[in-house]
């Protein structure tokens, strides 16, 4: 009934803009947060004819991205609304923060228009209060819900990657201002504040992998964020460590999170041969399959493995963890470049498509969802 009803509805009502634009994907700028983090480990890493490409490719997807967002939000807000109160698609929005935070460091490794740091951590600051309390309101006040089963997955995850985007950031705009005890101690409380909440999920997320039934289909690239959250964490505690102690009230606490960020990078490797476990099981069962914007999921938790391990090393001596940096920014950058290939190949065939028949863009054709 439910499809015959949007069938018929697609045929009595004409659509006010095209379909792309409806179902856009709300988070896509994990575009330019796997983008970014990848261009900010090449950087740290040495490798400035891999790095300053994808920097520019990152810079320039972030603003197209905004006006697509826009542009979807006037034309389609009750679709923009759905989504944001959705279980499954509303964790996404908060991608829009996390990539604004990937976006202000890249700015300070590159060394590249840090006078626009301030101004970025204050838009993050702002964008993660309307997007975190507003999703969790929607969801918590809503009446109709899904089962653990059907509404959790590894997107809730980017509560905890927003969080820890602002402790990095803040971190480096405490760097460049002289550590001023106010910001260092915000940088400290995101920092603390997104391990409590990964902690909370990963209890969730473990449950329901462990005590649930978990089938080929439910395995998303998405879950990948589960070891993303924590390497990002990892980063953050490594720029905290990187700040110089002039405030004798906060050295203790920045003392604190040396020995913490063991912990969080232990998680961070934990994760990876069970995600690889997992998704070849997936892929095993079920075969060989084309592109979908998730994969980004998969690359910026790569990426950030590589520069938090990096980071860490530097900032801790244990320049031995760089030997393990290496080879996993290889596989991050062959994922980066798949996925960058895979997107383009789709849109150069969407664009074909609706070149032939312009009558698609109009239609309305729920099996098409753009992701």
């Amino acid at each position: 009934m439910m499809v015959d009803r949007r069938a018929q509805r697609g045929k009595d009502a004409p659509i006010a803009g095209p379909v792309w634009l409806r179902d856009f994907f709300p988070g896509y700028f994990a575009l330019v947060m796997a983008t970014g983090i990848v261009a900010v480990a090449a950087r740290v890493m040495g490798r400035a004819i891999v790095a300053w490409p994808l920097f520019y490719i990152s810079v320039a997807a972030y603003p197209v991205l905004w006006v697509i967002i826009m542009a979807r939000l006037v034309r389609f807000p009750r679709a923009v609304l759905a989504d944001f109160a959705s279980h499954e698609r509303g964790p996404t929005f908060l991608t829009v923060v996390a990539a604004s935070g990937v976006l202000g460091s890249q700015f300070a490794v590159f060394n590249v228009a840090t006078f626009l740091l301030p101004g970025l951590l204050w838009f993050s600051l702002a964008l993660w209060v309307i997007l975190v309390y507003g999703f969790l309101s929607a969801v918590t006040i809503s009446i109709a819900k899904p089962d653990l089963e059907h509404g959790l997955n590894g997107s809730w995850l980017l509560l905890v990657v927003a969080t820890e985007s602002i402790a990095v950031l803040a971190a480096f705009v405490a760097r460049d201002w002289g550590s001023p005890p106010r910001l260092v101690f915000g940088a400290l409380v995101f920092y603390l504040l997104g391990v409590m909440l990964y902690v909370s999920l990963s209890t969730l997320i473990l449950l329901r992998w462990i005590f649930r039934p978990m089938y080929p289909a439910e395995m998303g690239a998405p879950w990948w964020i589960n070891m993303g959250a924590v390497a990002i964490a990892t980063l953050a505690g490594a720029r905290l460590m990187a700040l110089p102690g002039h405030d004798a009230n906060l050295i203790l606490l920045q003392r604190f999170v040396a020995p913490f960020t063991v912990l969080l990078w232990a998680t961070s490797t934990f994760w990876i041969p069970l995600l690889v476990i997992m998704f070849a099981w997936k892929e095993l069962q079920r075969g060989v399959h084309g592109y979908d914007p998730g994969l980004w999921s998969v690359v910026f938790p790569l990426g950030m493995y590589v520069t938090a391990t990096h980071e860490y090393a530097t900032e801790a001596h244990m320049l031995f963890l760089h030997a393990i940096s290496l080879p996993v920014f290889w596989i991050a950058l062959l994922a980066w470049i798949l996925t960058f290939a895979g997107m383009c190949a789709k849109l150069l065939r969407l664009r074909c498509a609706v070149a032939a028949h312009p009558a698609l863009d109009a239609r309305t054709d729920d099996s098409k969802r753009t992701a």
